[in-house]
């Protein structure tokens, strides 16, 4: 009996242990989600390579003043890219000023890392990457304001914050060079209607 209430008073220790142990490691484990790890790579707005864990140091960035950094889930037949916005100031358009053949795919993603919206060139109109991401509310007030370019498609989402993630394909190494071109011709940045910056806009998360 005296063996029993040993190993069940070692069993509680030890689960006690852990459980403390888990509660002292999450706060590093939510700052290590995908915004947190952008967030190591480049500012709110910048558009950043992300490459896998086996890559090269020099790296070529999509932004020339953008950190380089490692992501281990990115497959090296794809050049990765992603940038973090905020919709406190008005809807943001992300977008590519050039457009690439291969296969590329990109997603939307709240802070949390729900995924809110997908889309690819199969999907995209004239292959073009021209998101125009906000509320429902400012998306109105822009699509009032003036007229939206025809490649241009809107994302409606509720949130604060967020983050865009693309995948463009490299299949053969001679069109890295189009590939190259097509991601850093990337742009992440607000785009305010009139009245974004009063009646419609988001309070800044503190």
């Amino acid at each position: 009996m005296g063996k029993l209430a040993l190993a069940f008073l070692i069993g509680v220790v030890g689960a006690g242990l852990v459980h403390i142990a888990v509660i002292f490691t999450m706060p590093d484990v939510a700052r290590r989600n995908a915004w947190g790890r952008l967030a190591e790579l480049g500012k709110l707005d910048d558009v950043v390579r992300v490459a896998a864990l086996d890559s090269a140091p020099d790296s070529v960035l999509a932004s020339a003043d953008a950190p380089a950094g490692d992501f281990a889930f990115v497959d090296p037949a794809f050049v990765t890219a992603g940038c973090r916005f905020s919709l406190t100031e008005g809807p943001v358009r992300i977008r590519a000023s050039q457009t690439d053949p291969a296969f590329w795919s990109a997603s939307i993603y709240n802070r949390q890392g729900d995924n809110l919206y997908s889309i690819n060139d199969r999907s995209a109109v004239e292959n073009a990457f021209d998101l125009l991401v906000g509320t429902k509310d400012q998306l109105v007030d822009k699509a009032a304001a003036e007229d939206e370019p025809e490649t241009q498609i809107p994302v409606e989402v509720e949130m604060t914050e967020g983050y865009m993630t693309i995948r463009v394909l490299v299949d053969e190494e001679s069109k890295r060079p189009a590939v190259d071109a097509f991601v850093s011709s990337m742009t992440c940045e607000v785009s305010p209607t009139d009245d974004a910056l009063s009646t419609n806009a988001i309070p800044r998360a503190r």
